[in-house]
């Protein structure tokens, strides 16, 4: 019974070592996560569409600290970057070693999160006037760029303008695992959440791993001018 018992404590605490060692290689950063904030205006005197793409930088107390814009379209640029200076953000959160030993604990950290805005030109389809998108920087590895993007449909059964603020939760493998719409406005959040569903990224990468991230995707839809 004691060589028994003794087997079982050797057993008991190797299996114990070994699930500890688990939990710690498989530990999950946890993405910052949008918890409050305006979003932008939609340009009424604007006589084209735009696409903004933004690398935000959140600290460890959700904060937005700097903005770094990788796709300019005037005049929608300026008010996206204005909007999103003030958005509040639950922190993401890592596991970090506590003071060099194998202990470690969760606590929060700084991030970075992708914020786009796409404004649907007032035109059911065709070409339309004002200024092209126009690449402006590199996002950094800690957000998960965007590859392909697209633009949605404008509803056929919509009569006004509207906007969704969408969200998308991208695996380490770049892939997107769930989209939700945050800020509903039907009927624009079907065609929303279609759009979004097109799109493909690279994943974000912290301390050279792949992690999880969010990505914040507004839509803004402008009624098409039809000429009647």
């Amino acid at each position: 019974m004691a060589s028994r018992a003794a087997w079982f404590l050797v057993f008991a605490s190797g299996f114990g070592f070994v699930m500890g060692t688990a939990a710690r290689a498989t530990a999950e950063f946890v993405p910052a996560q949008y918890r409050a904030g305006s979003l932008p205006p939609i340009p009424i005197a604007a006589v084209s569409g735009g696409e903004v793409v933004l690398d935000v930088h959140v600290d460890a107390a959700g904060r937005v600290v700097d903005i770094n814009v990788l796709r300019s379209t005037p005049p929608f640029t300026d008010l996206v970057v204005a909007a999103v200076k003030q958005w509040q953000f639950l922190p993401a959160e890592d596991d970090v070693s506590s003071n060099g030993a194998d202990l470690r604990r969760r606590i929060p950290v700084d991030a970075h999160v992708l914020v786009a805005a796409m404004y649907r030109p007032p035109t059911l389809n065709g070409p339309t006037l004002g200024d092209e998108p126009r690449d402006q920087g590199a996002p950094s590895d800690a957000v998960a760029a965007a590859l392909l993007s697209a633009m949605p449909v404008y509803p056929a059964d919509a009569v006004s303008d509207g906007m969704v603020l969408t969200e998308a939760q991208v695996g380490t493998d770049g892939r997107i695992e769930r989209i939700g719409a945050l800020r509903a406005d039907p009927p624009f959040d079907r065609p929303a959440l279609d759009a979004l569903r097109s799109w493909t990224f690279r994943p974000a990468r912290v301390a050279g791993r792949p992690v999880a991230a969010r990505v914040y995707v507004i839509f803004a839809f402008r009624q098409p001018v039809t000429g009647r």
